[in-house]
């Protein structure tokens, strides 16, 4: 996933994030009359045009409704800063970015009207209440060059998926508790319950397989696929299925509870399965062969 956005785009991944207020907070204005509140002040190096500005952030509603976190979610927005004759077309939150520096906090609060207009850039959705204000508190983490990007996004994905891995293990475990369901938990989190053993045969990862499968999301127990009847290779599946699978010998029926870092990760699957979900699946296997012929679709 690429994290920069240019201006047009910016807006629907990026904003702010949760800052203390104190006495020191002042009240800033861009070229185009955009207002801020700097809560607290940073190193005072503003970034340059090409350098990326790095942010954490919360927006939130006037009912204190949070709609984005990405304390929460371990993913910071990165922004690029535009060279200068950008600036007259810019709104007013890109305009702020110029005017930021490291470890700078700020609070931006607006009509809700506005604020979709001059914080995100976004026509405003029909269902949002436009009586209220929205906030945008935000925290610059860093500012970083171009080049550095790539690394900079692999520590950001390797710290997020140790922190999913985590919420993702505990929900699980609420999930078992509250239903009174007792599981066995293999070393990569995969959690599951096997139902029927008949002793048949179990595959390898290397094998082909049919089984017949329900697939659920824990969250709200909805389904977004089912199959009477499916044969695939399984090198060819999410690292879940491969790891599950082989649990099972023919005839032998199991619930997996599988983690999103093994399932569809934080992209999911549009349309059917949100990002950093975990699934549900009550799977039996059915017949193991050595080979799967793709013409035919059959394990041989």
């Amino acid at each position: 996933m690429n994290m920069i956005k240019t201006p047009h785009v910016l807006i629907g991944l990026l904003l702010c994030f949760g800052v203390a207020c104190n006495n020191s907070a002042v009240e800033k204005e861009t070229p185009n009359g955009f207002k801020f509140t700097l809560v607290k002040a940073g190193d005072g190096m503003l970034p340059k045009s090409g350098q990326l500005i790095v942010l954490n952030y919360v927006i939130k509603d006037s009912k204190d409704s949070v709609w984005v976190d990405t304390y929460d979610t371990g993913m910071p927005a990165v922004v690029q800063i535009q060279d200068s004759s950008a600036l007259a077309t810019e709104i007013g939150m890109l305009q702020m970015f110029r005017m930021l520096s490291r470890a700078d906090s700020v609070s931006v609060t607006k009509p809700t009207k506005i604020f979709f207009r001059d914080v995100l850039g976004a026509p405003m959705p029909p269902n949002v209440d436009t009586t209220g204000t929205v906030t945008c508190n935000l925290s610059v983490t860093d500012i970083i060059e171009m080049q550095k990007f790539d690394e900079f996004q692999e520590k950001v994905f390797a710290k997020r998926k140790n922190k999913q891995k985590a919420k993702d293990l505990q929900k699980i475990n609420d999930y078992l508790s509250k239903n009174n369901i007792t599981a066995q938990q293999d070393t990569s989190g995969i959690q599951y319950v096997i139902h029927t053993t008949n002793g048949g045969p179990k595959p390898t990862p290397e094998n082909c397989v049919e089984v017949s499968y329900h697939g659920k999301l824990l969250d709200n127990g909805s389904t977004f696929d089912r199959n009477d009847k499916i044969t695939f290779s399984l090198m060819e599946v999410i690292p879940g299925w491969r790891m599950s699978i082989p649990k099972l010998g023919v005839g032998d029926s199991a619930t997996f509870y599988i983690p999103s870092h093994l399932a569809y990760g934080p992209q999911g699957v549009r349309g059917g399965i949100p990002p950093d979900a975990v699934l549900v699946f009550d799977v039996k296997l059915t017949k193991v062969g050595s080979e799967f012929d793709r013409e035919s679709r059959i394990c041989k």
